[in-house]
């Protein structure tokens, strides 16, 4: 749920106290002192953020970002110390006290599984946050972390399951995805199948639908923050993981004096399982694998923290005759050293990204091999200092991203009658997007009333422009059951290189903009049931759509906006392999609706439920087409409902969903040479996608390690509804078709942890 769970813990456990900071210039009693502090995980030694300490006698404080707290108490108190997913422990205070102490917590067998949760209440935007034990045992996820998002509000679904995020009505190319403070170029591998990142090694995922701060650009949607778990420090562990699409090993250990290191290959098999039922000419066979590796040394508070990544991900996808291949990697690191109440972040990252299309041809039908690539060599680095204050903080930062964006490279070799066109050479060209941001955090009356005001300056280098985006976001703590947010800000998005790429694309085009702006509440009602409600306005300009090409350019006229399957799998691939339309920037877009959210807790059963209400419009090339239409992924209604509850060693779960259908362009018929009839595009709608998955976890501990069991199965609801996902023609019988989803498809997962 949003960010007030914390909250409601303090009003149930403290009686709705003030915070120990609220009146910071109240006179002390004689046996009054304050004791500071940090709260840390017991295996990894990382702090743990929004923990709740409460004394015997006084007011509760909750953890800040780096686990510390200070908390007033009287004479020789005791501390409840608690945070999610850990077990309660009590500190007794003996003596003065007088050097900070140091409070290790560890997993709790009896800790809630599934939660959302969220952090204090002044720091931005409402945001839905995932620990790793929430995304592993999410029914219809699959273990997976990208796909775990798709129940949150705010967020669509995709058809057929495909990869992509679509939140708030906007793009899969407009919300940026983060690891570790790295964008990454893709962040599903080929139709979704998987997340590039085993949620085995992550630690948290973090989702703002809007509204978030200046630190973030380059993206007129949402953000969505992947972070990746320490090495634990106190021993060396390890595990695997094998389903029935992929298998995964890790490990992770100490480095002697010189920190910790984790490593984690993964790899799927599915294209081994379709060469050995299929027919080589009916082979189609999909692969993908990754690897991640993460170096910790040193202590934020001392020396400063260095970390070190290296993560890739692979993609390819071949039949008898042609092979796609589709891949990253990057390499980054992050020096962090907190100087008293100043905190210093720098995180230098490069990599490289492949893309390549082979086409061996058919011999007989005098048809060469023929190949299609480009590469990139992107670099980049993100640095900030912030600097704490009793009023709040300011914090000021760099953002630059750039490279080498190579053109798109295509030819033919030699063959037995003559040579061929060699692979042509194309100039590659750099560019360098930089930004400069600074933002503030001003508490007003305490810290009923925060301001978050904020300014990003960019430059982009394709398009050549200068961008200011202004943002602000206010948070009102009315009572300690009850906050209001409101937040506004400018949102630019550059043009990708594949789009404006001087053969295949427009070098004209300019970015796009989105003016975002939300209100929302979020409280703690009857029974103790939470709840969010947040209501949103999306409204864009510069759009890039389909507009009539330049005579000679090789683009066909547009026919207008695609809809169907086809139509999404453009809007997945677009930022990768450009548009195979000439674009301009002419189009707008607005959005609007409504996101609803509830969680409710008793004894061992969790559920909660989302529920999103959306109209995403779209204008194209106005010198066509007239008016406002449906976006291809506009999705009126969206309804999940998720339960889990413990049943003896089980962990069972289930997800009901109810999303309105994505709208179509209807054919009313053909002419006789077989051209289609169409009506207005975009103008209906299919049939509502209703689906029920479930799933059972059970795990067994013996000396030697952990044995996990999953079972997952995906679209239950099959054979009794047969979901329809595309539209099409039945020209033998001269009628509309309609093209049925994915059946029912089950998960089986078994996994492995070795204890130190």
């Amino acid at each position: 749920m949003p960010r007030f769970c914390t909250l409601s813990l303090i009003a149930v456990l403290a009686g709705a106290a003030s915070p120990a900071h609220a009146d910071p210039v109240r006179r002390a009693a004689p046996s009054t002192r304050d004791i500071t502090g940090i709260v840390v995980d017991g295996a990894t030694g990382e702090p743990v953020a929004d923990a709740f300490v409460a004394a015997s006698d006084g007011d509760p404080v909750i953890t800040d970002a780096g686990g510390r707290f200070t908390i007033r108490v009287n004479g020789r108190p005791q501390l409840l110390v608690s945070a999610a997913g850990y077990g309660d422990r009590t500190v007794v205070i003996r003596g003065g006290a007088r050097q900070p102490i140091r409070v290790e917590l560890t997993i709790s067998d009896d800790a809630e599984i599934i939660e959302l949760e969220g952090t204090a209440p002044d720091l931005g935007p409402a945001s839905w946050t995932m620990s790793v034990d929430q995304i592993r045992t999410l029914p219809g996820a699959g273990n997976d972390v990208l796909k775990a998002v798709q129940s949150l509000p705010g967020v669509a679904r995709i058809p057929f399951g495909l990869g992509g995020l679509v939140i708030r009505g906007q793009s899969p190319r407009d919300t940026n995805v983060y690891l570790d403070g790295i964008e990454v170029p893709l962040a599903f591998h080929f139709f979704g199948l998987a997340s590039f990142y085993p949620s085995s090694l992550l630690d948290s995922l973090e989702v703002t639908n809007g509204g978030h701060g200046a630190e973030h650009g380059r993206g007129q949607g949402g953000l969505v923050t992947l972070t990746s778990r320490a090495p634990r420090r106190d021993g060396w562990a390890g595990g695997g993981e094998v389903s029935i699409l992929d298998a995964q090993a890790h490990a992770e250990g100490p480095t002697g004096h010189l920190g910790a290191i984790s490593v984690g290959v993964r790899r799927s098999y599915i294209d081994g399982i379709l060469r050995a039922v299929l027919p080589p000419d009916e082979r189609f066979l999909p692969r993908y694998y990754d690897s991640q590796v993460r170096w910790d040394a040193g202590d934020p508070r001392r020396h400063g923290l260095l970390s070190l990544w290296l993560f890739t991900s692979n993609d390819r996808m071949s039949d008898d005759k042609t092979t796609f291949t589709e891949a990253f990697v990057r390499v980054g690191a992050r020096y962090q050293r907190q100087l008293g109440a100043t905190t210093l972040a720098i995180t230098p990252w490069a990599g490289r990204d492949v893309l390549s299309f082979v086409d061996e041809g058919d011999p007989e039908f005098g048809e060469q091999r023929s190949e299609l690539s480009r590469t990139v060599w992107p670099v980049g680095t993100r640095a900030a200092i912030t600097r704490d204050a009793r009023w709040g903080h300011v914090a000021i930062g760099l953002d630059v991203q750039g490279g080498r964006h190579g053109r798109l490279a295509f030819g033919e070799p030699d063959t037995d009658d003559g040579p061929s066109a060699p692979m042509i050479p194309r100039v590659a060209r750099w560019s360098a997007d930089v930004g400069l941001w600074v933002e503030g955090r001003y508490k007003i009356a305490g810290d009923r009333v925060v301001v978050k005001p904020g300014l990003r300056l960019e430059r982009y280098g394709l398009s050549d422009e200068v961008v200011v985006d202004p943002r602000l976001q206010i948070s009102h703590t009315l009572s300690p059951k009850l906050i209001v947010r409101e937040s506004i800000g400018l949102y630019h998005q550059p043009p990708t290189a594949a789009d404006t790429d001087p053969d295949f694309g427009n070098p004209a085009l300019d970015s796009a903009y989105t003016l975002q702006s939300s209100a929302g509440v979020e409280t703690v009602g009857p029974l103790g049931i939470q709840l969010g409600a947040t209501a949103f306005f999306h409204r864009g300009w510069h759009q890039a759509v389909a507009v009539t090409p330049p005579v000679g350019s090789g683009f066909a006229p547009s026919d207008g906006p695609g809809s169907g399957i086809g139509a999404v799998m453009l809007e997945l691939l677009e930022e990768q392999l450009g548009s195979f339309e000439y674009r301009g920037d002419v189009g707008e877009s607005a959005t609007y609706g409504l996101e609803l959210g509830a969680k409710h807790q008793v004894g061992r059963f969790l559920g909660w439920a989302s529920y999103t209400l959306t109209k995403a419009r779209r204008t194209d090339d106005p010198e066509r087409f007239d008016g406002w239409r449906a976006y291809q992924l506009d999705q009126l209604h969206n309804l999940s409902l998720v339960g889990s509850v413990v049943v003896g060693k089980w962990q069972l779960g289930a997800r009901f969903r109810v999303v309105t259908g994505n709208p179509y362009t209807p054919i009313l018929g053909h002419t006789e040479n077989g051209d289609q009839m169409t009506g207005r595009p975009l103008s209906r709608r299919l049939p509502d996608f209703i689906q029920l998955d479930v799933r059972a976890d059970r795990a067994w501990k013996r000396r030697w390690g952990t044995l996990k069991l999953f079972i997952d199965v995906q679209h239950a609801t099959w054979p009794l509804r047969d979901n329809i996902e595309d539209a099409g023609w039945d020209y033998e019988n001269d009628r509309p078709s309609y093209i049925k989803g994915l059946p029912i498809l089950p998960m089986l997962g078994l996994e492995y942890v070795a204890d130190r």
